[in-house]
């Protein structure tokens, strides 16, 4: 059997509310021959016998802890034989079969190496899932010197492909060879930083970021039921800063505050 051209990944954590019409569009706007791969975190809800009624349209991994997003991604890909990783929301809905083009898009362009696609918020506004790679100087240059988009998250301007430094994890097109190059994400962030650490790591051997908002995804933002959500990204922001630069962030933005 060949491989299939791209293999969806969906990571599932308690996604009742929403698995099944984000299933459903993906087998429905699914390149020939792709395949989609979902791994449950343990859900306690009704989202494995949801995911269940699909039969063999997708592979079901069940796994017996919650392992975070990082990890049961990894999982995932193991299991892909796909050319192409698409990295997908279980929040999301795919209303057209953009999978294609990104992938034109992809092979099209010297250098490649991430491309994620505009995302469209519940109230139709488009989401903001672009951001430079977070640094001190960059909140600095933010949240003191009042520089726009030096730190935080924005919607590149016009309709063209725009190359980034990183763009958000619930949707992320990648080559398989390189995401198995870079070894994954990294599993010492639980959820969140994860598609930080990921372009970084990309951008670091020569790999291009884009922004391709010819095509346009559903994105319930906070749709997925993970705890608290706050303190998770706290978390993985000290991992990723390490305590000393997260201190001083932490200190740039309460000074924000203060700042005329």
């Amino acid at each position: 059997m060949p491989a299939p051209r791209v293999s969806v990944i969906i990571v599932s954590y308690n996604s009742e509310d929403f698995i099944g019409k984000c299933i459903s569009s993906v087998i429905k706007n699914l390149p020939s021959g792709g395949e989609v791969i979902v791994i449950d975190n343990f859900s306690s809800d009704s989202t494995v016998a949801e995911l269940e009624q699909f039969g063999s349209n997708i592979k079901l991994i069940k796994s017996s802890e919650n392992l975070g997003f990082s990890k049961a991604c990894n999982k995932a890909a193991k299991e892909a034989r796909g050319e192409y990783l698409f990295i997908l929301n279980p929040d999301t809905e795919i209303d057209t079969p953009v999978l294609g083009e990104l992938i034109s898009f992809y092979e099209s362009t010297q250098n490649a190496g991430i491309v994620g696609p505009r995302l469209i918020m519940a109230d139709g506004e488009v989401q903001q899932s672009v951001k430079k790679l977070p640094t001190i100087w960059g909140a600095f240059k933010e949240y003191i010197l009042g520089v726009k988009n030096a730190y935080s998250q924005y919607i590149p301007s016009g309709d063209e492909p725009t190359e980034v430094e990183m763009v958000y994890g619930a949707a992320m097109l990648i080559k398989r060879d390189l995401f198995q190059e870079l070894g994954g994400f990294n599993e010492k962030f639980f959820l969140y930083y994860e598609d930080v650490d990921l372009c970084k790591r990309a951008r670091a051997i020569g790999k291009k970021i884009y922004y391709y908002p010819q095509v346009s995804l559903k994105h319930l933002v906070g749709g997925t039921k993970s705890g608290n959500k706050y303190e998770k990204n706290l978390e993985s922001s000290k991992r990723y800063h390490g305590i000393f630069k997260f201190l001083i962030l932490q200190s740039i933005f309460r000074l924000h505050r203060f700042v005329p």
